[in-house]
């Protein structure tokens, strides 16, 4: 695994082109994300299948493409914006192992019965 450190971490909910490279992944990072990559940040994108994701970073001289690809199994993502979310250093370690960090504990205290 590697480490993250403050480094902002953003999750496009849905699936993206699997085929996508670099400059792809960059366009819907500026386009449909509407985020500007050269802030800074990990940007992370999951294929249909959910067996693989790609990671888009800009070290402040170039891009880096990180890939994973689970075998056997499948990475929870979140399909909705609603669900999408900035994840923490340590949620994305989780999500590399293939466990779900978009399921959140709803505490009794708030559910409602109707």
């Amino acid at each position: 695994m590697f480490d993250t450190g403050n480094l902002p971490i953003y999750v496009r909910p849905g699936y993206t082109d699997g085929r996508k490279s670099i400059d792809g992944l960059v366009g819907v990072i500026q386009n449909q994300m509407q985020l500007d990559v050269l802030q800074g940040g990990l940007f992370i994108f999951c294929s249909k299948a959910r067996t693989m994701i790609k990671c888009i970073l800009w070290d402040g001289t170039g891009f880096w493409l990180i890939q994973k690809r689970l075998v056997g199994y499948t990475f929870a993502w979140p399909m909705s914006e609603e669900e999408a979310m900035r994840i923490s250093g340590e949620e994305l370690q989780l999500l590399l192992q293939g466990i779900d960090v978009f399921r959140r504990f709803i505490p009794w205290a708030d559910v409602k019965i109707s």
